[in-house]
Formats: C-alpha cells, structure tokens, sequence
C-alpha cells in the first residue's frame, strides 16, 4: 500500500474495477491516526486499486507505510453481518442482515435514512460583523454526514489534520452558547468553532457516537511570513496571530461526551488549533480512540483544565494520553504580557482525575516541544509513566500531584526528558510505582538538564528501595501503602 493506491490482487474479481470502494488504514509504524481512499479504478497491470489523490489526507504527518487495514463498499466482500454495498449507477444498496440465523429477514419494518447534511445549524460572520449572543439550547442534533474523506488541512505544527465542518459551525460570533443539547450520532464533527469566535460557551451537552471530535476549534492567524509582510503566503496560516481571527475566552464546561472517533480516530473530546484562552471545566468523557484533550500548538497560551474526568482514552491507537499536546511552531501574539511575544501565557491543568488505562502513555502527554505548562494538584490513575517533556520542550511545572500505580513519574521518555528539558520542575509529587525498585531517576548533578528542580518528592515501590542514587534528601523512598491510602491521598490533591 502507498498514499496512491493498493496492490491486491482480488480485486480482479471486484465488479466495476472496485470504483466506488474506500480503503481504510491505520499508520505504518504506530497506530497515531487512520487515513481512508476512496478507489476510482483498477489497474489490471500491476494488480492496484487506484486511489482517488484528493482523499487520504487525514493524518497530519501522512505515510508512506500502512499496518492494520481494511476495504469496504465492495459486492463480492459482503460476506458478515452489517456490511454493505451501495451500487451507485444502479441506485440500490446491498446489506447483510445481522439476524440471529443465516438468511432470516428483519423481525419488524426497516426504516433507512441516508445522511445528506454536513452542518445542522451553521452561522458565518467576520470580526467586524460577528453574531452577538447566538443560542442553540435544548435540542437532539443527530445524523449528519459522514465527512472523513472531506479534504483536510494541517492546522498547525501539531500531529493533526482536520476537516473545517460540524454539525453545529459557528464562524464570526461573540457570545455565542450552545447549551443543554444532545448531539448524536453524527459521522463528523459536533460543534466547530471557525475562525473569529469570542467567549463562545458550550456546556451542559451530551455528545455520543460522534463521527470525528465532539467540540473542536481553528482558528486564522495572518499571510505574512515576514514583519514588513514582502513575503505573502497564499493562506492565513502565518506566524502573526495579532489580528485575532482565532477562538478565544472559549469555555467548555460540564459537557458529558463518550463514544466519539466512530470513523475518524484522531479525535477528541476537544481539539484546538491556533485558539487560545480556553476554559475546560466539569466536563466528563469516556471511550473515545485518542486524546480526550488535544492542544495541536502553543498558540497564546492562557488555557485552563481543570476538574475535568477522563477515562478510556487512547483506546484504539497508541502514544498519546488523555490530553495530548505538542509546540512545534513559535506564534506572535500579545496574550502573556499585553506585547507583542512568541512566549505563550502559562497554561493551567489541574484538579483533575485523569485515568490513563488502554494504551496510554501518560495521563499529560505535553509532546514535541511542549512549554508553559503548570500542572497541579491532579490525581493521575495508571499510564505507562508520569511527566513528559521530549524534542527540547521546556518550562513545564509539575507539583503536587498523585502518580498512582505508573512505571515511573517522568518519561517516554524519562531518560530523554532528562536530557533535553530546560526549566522544567517535578516538586512535591506523590508516586505510586508498579516496580520493585523503580519508579524514579536520579536527580543528582550530572544527570539532569539546565535548570531543573526535582524535589520533594514521595517516591513509593513495592521493596522501598531504588537502584539508582538520589542526592536531594528531600526526595524520599518507601514501601506501597495501600490501596485506601492511595485513594486519600488523590481526593486530598484534587479536593
């Protein structure tokens, strides 16, 4: 398999050279996103379905190599319960029954809808004509169109590619709510925030068996890619986030959102790009393929997490926690300080449970550059490790927070971010490690970074002992407590 197309030989037998037919694959090399194909033909020569070259583009870094796939829409493989084919030229669809004995009929009448909408309800103004005070309250939004194979753009330096669309689309608005809605579902995104948005509020939504993300934000920054603007970009996606074409005093809050990413697995609960000022607070989410939380660029800083509850996160892909962020491209903006800077506001996460079971990495993967992150006062359940700041991220605080039951409080990489990490802190943490006697790495001169203070720290492994050497006494070791204390001691950080 190539982004072009995909050698199967089957496919000789395939009616209508396959036209019709979608491809769908997870990454080569680590299951970060799916991509899908539409075919439009079949070349008999070398055996390949061809691929249609404006699909495919829903993984932000592409790839040359696939791993797990699989084809669909295709007569001579509808062999299992609940596969299909539609038959466009002749206007009929073929379906297999899932009856509880081979060739029985429906038990009742069928009722078949097919979905035509991307946007339910959509508004798009400017910044000198925005909507004021725009409302959607109290109603079920549900079966809108299935919109991964829509064409998708990079938003940002982030690993991400994302479709401009939502049942709910929202561009050009201040004050804007929507609120006390039930969004199900619907096969692509739920509400989107485009462009110019000023302290929009979604909360008190439940959002389920949500195609892609179920809330998710994008914003513009400006064509010049130089201070005197002599070099154009053909696009708003410059350096220069000054203007203000962006989401920003967002707050999401109190929504219960589970079951998301049915077709598009890199999704999430809340996706932002080029946004800043963003309030998550009281929300709950469950059962989703990726990052319940992804910050896709360090665009303004200024953000706020906080008692929020996420749990089976990364359920279908690998790499990632329940939030997810990355800082791979420097932004101007004046929102630290009131001037014009590169350096973001700080951003807050904390007060959270964040249970990291599935194939999480950790609990806040702060990824690829990662800085200004102040993480708190958090009770962070399972995961492979604890804090993460890898590829020269810096500036990041962690502080008393409960680590419980990790294989040790810092990595991917602990050793990486012992190596590459500027400014980092890790103070007055407690860590609960499955290990005998691991859990920790040294902090002593030598082994760590410019500037980096580790210290503190309760360190806690099943023979109270570590293999390698502290030299801050006020990092200490002991044997597991037990699993009643663990639990006091999280609801007494995150209280």
């Amino acid at each position: 398999m190539s982004p072009d197309g995909l050698v199967l030989p089957r496919a000789r037998n395939y009616s209508a050279r396959g036209v019709g037919a979608e491809v769908v694959a997870w990454r080569g090399g680590g299951r970060w996103f799916t991509q899908r194909w539409r075919v439009t033909g079949f070349d008999r020569a070398n055996d390949t379905l061809q691929f249609d070259p404006s699909t495919g583009g829903q993984g932000g870094e592409g790839m040359t190599r696939a791993s797990q796939w699989y084809v669909e829409n295709v007569l001579e493989e509808v062999d299992s319960a609940e596969e299909f084919f539609h038959d466009l030229a002749a206007g009929r669809l073929y379906y297999d029954f899932n009856a509880s004995a081979p060739g029985a009929a429906p038990s009742e009448p069928q009722v078949w809808e097919a979905t035509t909408t991307r946007a339910l309800l959509s508004h798009v103004g400017t910044k000198a004509r925005p909507a004021v005070g725009l409302t959607v309250r109290g109603l079920t939004l549900r079966d809108t169109l299935r919109t991964d194979l829509d064409p998708h753009g990079m938003p940002s330096g982030g690993d991400w590619a994302l479709q401009r669309n939502g049942a709910i689309f929202l561009e050009g608005t201040e004050g804007a709510t929507v609120a006390q809605c039930h969004l199900t579902r619907l096969d692509g995104n739920g509400v989107f925030l485009s462009g110019y948005n000023r302290n929009a509020t979604i909360t008190a939504n439940e959002a389920s068996w949500v195609g892609a993300s179920a809330f998710a934000a994008w914003g513009w920054t400006s064509r010049c890619l130089n201070g005197n603007c002599s070099v154009r970009l053909p696009y708003p996606v410059g350096p220069d986030g000054r203007g203000g074409e962006q989401p920003r005093h967002t707050t999401i809050s109190h929504n219960l959102v589970r079951e998301i990413g049915i077709w598009q697995k890199q999704s999430s609960m809340w996706f932002q790009a080029v946004t800043t000022q963003t309030t998550l607070r009281g929300n709950v989410h469950f059962n989703g393929p990726r990052a319940g939380i992804n910050f896709n660029d360090g665009f303004g800083g200024g953000d706020v997490v906080e008692r929020n509850l996420l749990a089976n996160t990364v359920r279908e892909s690998g790499d990632h926690g329940p939030f997810n962020s990355w800082d791979r491209l420097p932004y101007i903006t004046t929102v630290r300080s009131g001037v014009p800077s590169v350096l973001p506001a700080w951003r807050h996460i904390r007060l959270n449970l964040m249970m990291s079971v599935y194939a999480s990495q950790e609990a806040i993967d702060t990824d690829d550059g990662s800085a200004y992150y102040k993480v708190y006062r958090n009770f962070f359940l399972y995961a492979a490790h604890g804090l993460k700041s890898d590829f020269n991220g810096h500036d990041t605080q962690a502080y008393e927070n409960v680590y419980a039951y990790v294989s040790d409080c810092w990595g991917p990489a602990g050793k990486m971010w012992l190596k590459t990490g500027a400014n980092n802190t890790f103070r007055d943490n407690a860590c609960i490690a499955n290990s005998d006697e691991g859990g920790f790495a040294s902090d002593c001169a030598g082994a760590t970074p410019v500037n980096l203070t580790i210290t503190r720290n309760r360190v806690f492994n099943r023979r109270g002992t570590l293999k390698v050497k502290l030299c801050d006494a006020s990092n200490t070791v002991k044997s597991l407590p037990e699993d009643s204390e663990v639990i006091a001691m999280g609801l007494e950080a995150i209280a």
